[in-house]
């Protein structure tokens, strides 16, 4: 048994910090979402899993304040698609830092198809409310 502190690792055998690798195969969640003015985005998140079935509930986290999780944080809903191998190429093409305003769905070659569910282009924005009951 080994015991592994991220900031302590010799950088010189572990120029990458390897937490992201222990667990394998990760899901991945090409999680889209819009802002309050109705723009898309679209971004593959690897700490993305299901955390619950009844109800079903569906989680990412992101490394900061992306677009992703400031659009689903302040609209309250996002979208988990599924990335498939075919659509592996657009996938890695979506993960891209683009400008403000610029789309992902354009930049990777994709059609955004209208939500189901949720209520794209921020036409009922509400906010999450969490409660310990």
């Amino acid at each position: 048994m080994i015991f592994y502190t991220p900031a302590d690792r010799d950088r010189t055998l572990l120029p990458h910090d390897p937490v992201k690798a222990v667990v394998a195969p990760r899901p991945i969640g090409w999680i889209s979402t819009v802002d309050a003015a109705g723009i898309p985005n679209l971004a593959p998140y690897s700490y993305f899993n299901a955390v619950a079935d009844r109800p079903p509930i569906v989680m990412f986290s992101s490394d900061g304040m992306k677009d992703s999780a400031t659009n689903a944080l302040a609209i309250g809903e996002f979208v988990w698609n599924l990335a498939t191998y075919d659509l592996r190429e657009q996938m890695n093409l979506s993960s891209k830092e683009l400008a403000p305003g610029e789309s992902e769905f354009a930049f990777a070659g994709l059609e955004a198809a209208t939500s189901r569910r949720v209520h794209p282009r921020g036409s009922r924005r509400r906010r999450w409310r969490w409660s310990a009951e």
